[in-house]
């Protein structure tokens, strides 16, 4: 009888392991980012109602970023597209060797999912062919003054993305820019909006 078992949880045991060696499916909504990381412009994200951060700031759709920050914190499941897009600064900013070895580069792009399903928030995106896809519990809205006096902006307002509901936008630059690993708060920023110098 232990003979009879020990083969049949082997043949289990064989057919679940080579079950898991084919390449996993990949949801249709995956499919759809990856064309859209793969091959959209920033004006074909505009048009299809993404959200846009350019350079750190939001630039395009602020009224699709409130409609989805309402709808979740009513906790009713909604999705959303931001784009965070990066150009590089003026040349003399830079040293030229490291600006040439840089330049090729940019504009860079990179198309974030953000996905609430009334309970927890799902961040994904692809860089080249690997996908990345990140859960975080709440999204926290701070709101402040220029982290410093030599910032090219006087406030800000930010949409974070965190595991800890008591978290102020403060400890997470603190661990940020601590040395000792432990201070570090995992998060994902995903809407910054900025109020520049004049």
């Amino acid at each position: 009888m232990k003979r009879i078992l020990c083969a049949c949880c082997g043949v289990v045991l064989i057919f679940l392991f080579l079950s898991g060696c084919g390449k996993a499916p990949t949801p249709d909504e995956w499919n759809d980012l990856k064309e859209a990381a793969d091959n959209y412009s920033l004006e074909d994200a505009k048009r299809n109602g993404y959200v846009v951060i350019a350079d750190g700031d939001a630039v395009f759709g602020e009224n699709i970023w409130q409609k989805f920050f309402n709808l979740s914190a009513k906790k009713r499941p909604c999705k959303i597209r931001v784009v965070h897009y990066y150009t590089l600064d003026d040349p003399s900013h830079y040293d030229p060797a490291y600006y040439e070895s840089l330049k090729d580069d940019y504009p860079e792009m990179y198309i974030l999912e953000l996905v609430f399903n009334g309970e927890t928030f799902i961040v994904r995106h692809y860089e080249g062919e690997k996908y990345y896809g990140t859960e975080y519990k709440y999204l926290m809205k701070y709101e402040g003054e220029a982290e410093s006096r030599e910032a090219t902006y006087t406030s800000y307002v930010r949409y974070v993305l965190v595991n800890d509901d008591t978290v102020t936008w403060n400890d997470i630059m603190h661990g940020m820019f601590s040395s000792q690993s432990g201070d570090y708060i995992p998060h994902r920023s995903i809407y910054t909006d900025l109020v520049f110098k004049e």
